[in-house]
């Protein structure tokens, strides 16, 4: 990463010269710093050819030279800009020391013009990554978790505005709080998920859902970590919020479809089940006339079996599923025999007839159904 001239540190330069207040505000001594600054020739300040007024700009002059020449005030601290010999306006702190029983006051300016250019520069890229964060389409959030629960907001972006029907106002008052749009079946799920960051440190990566508005939920997907903690000892969490309930919709709809799948392959005639062409014996679904068949239930099936009918068949299984795997690939539908192993080792004799058939998503399947022939 390239280092640029606002990242480095840098020296803070001091200037002291002396004014004599009852000689017009003459500048009667200084160090080199202070002529180098002035862009005037030391010798020409002792001979009395420059004056404060000079070196400060004018809407400031009135208020300096009133401050220094405050009664009972030995020590006087100010901030105002000066102008050096190149007639730039340079910003200083300044201290003026009033000598006792003399009308000269010595004053040291603290070059910090640097300093105010670095928060300047600072602020405006403070605005620019505002700007982006403002740009990203999820909800990047900043919250603080109070020791009663509450979840009070301290940022948010445009985008968690529109995530969560709020307005950035309202997050300027402290009025919104994220604890109070979480569904309620889903509140003890993140309370414990947050007291488990806390405890440990450990990102949060969480599915819930939210109150967009009065009586509509949208489910989110929540990535949030603790990203400090205030000045009252509470953790402050950074997120990121992003709308899933398309993929939830989605998902519902998968599950729904699956169901109606098995309650189908339940209520079937024949021992059903779904296979793809390269893996011709990882069975994905059976009917219940398949559990019939075997004797083992479907969740025994593919927990012990992994789903998988060779661990069933007797014989040469590599020849026979080569033979399954180029046959339907070739024509689309094949047909072969073998001998499984039920329940209770007894053999069964079946013929196993295949049709290959195209998905949504265009992938390859095969719907096979095995039918007994007679007992090997």
């Amino acid at each position: 990463m390239t280092e640029t001239n606002e990242d480095r540190a840098y020296e803070v330069e001091f200037l002291n010269c002396v004014v004599d207040k009852e000689d017009d505000f003459k500048i009667v001594d200084s160090d080199s710093h202070f002529s180098e600054f002035a862009g005037v020739h030391p010798s020409k300040i002792k001979e009395g050819k420059l004056f404060l007024q000079d070196i400060i700009i004018p809407s400031d002059r009135q208020e300096v030279i009133q401050k220094i020449c405050k009664k009972d005030s030995r020590f006087v601290y100010m901030d105002f800009d000066m102008i050096n010999g190149n007639g730039e306006q340079v910003f200083v702190h300044c201290t003026a020391q009033n000598i006792e029983d003399s009308p000269l006051c010595r004053l040291v300016f603290a070059d910090v013009s640097k300093s105010r250019e670095k928060n300047r520069l600072l602020k405006e890229r403070a605005k620019e990554i505002n700007h982006l964060i403002d740009l990203v389409t999820g909800g990047v959030c900043l919250f603080k978790v109070t020791s009663n629960m509450h979840f009070e907001t301290l940022y948010i972006n445009e985008g968690g505005c529109r995530l969560f029907g709020t307005t950035k106002e309202a997050c300027r008052k402290q009025t919104y709080r994220l604890d109070e749009i979480i569904h309620p079946e889903d509140k003890t799920l993140v309370y414990q998920a947050v007291g488990k960051a806390v405890a440990t440190g450990e990102p949060i990566d969480l599915e819930y859902r939210i109150r967009q508005h009065k009586d509509k939920y949208i489910w989110c997907k929540c990535n949030a970590a603790v990203h400090k903690r205030d000045d009252d000892g509470c953790p402050v969490f950074h997120a990121m919020f992003t709308d899933i309930t398309r993929v939830k919709d989605a998902e519902a709809r998968a599950d729904c479809a699956n169901d109606k799948l098995i309650n189908l392959l339940e209520n079937l005639s024949g021992a059903i089940f779904f296979t793809t062409p390269e893996k011709p014996f990882e069975c994905d679904l059976i009917s219940g006339d398949f559990v019939k068949l075997t004797g083992y239930s479907r969740a025994e099936f593919f927990d012990r079996f992994d789903g998988d009918l060779s661990r069933l068949i007797s014989g040469d299984k590599s020849a026979l599923e080569k033979q399954l795997r180029e046959d339907i690939l070739k024509s689309g539908k094949c047909e072969a025999q073998y001998i499984i192993k039920a329940r209770g080792s007894k053999f069964k004799k079946v013929r196993d007839v295949r049709k290959l058939i195209t998905q949504q998503d265009n992938s390859m399947a095969a719907i096979c159904e095995l039918e007994e022939i007679g007992e090997a």
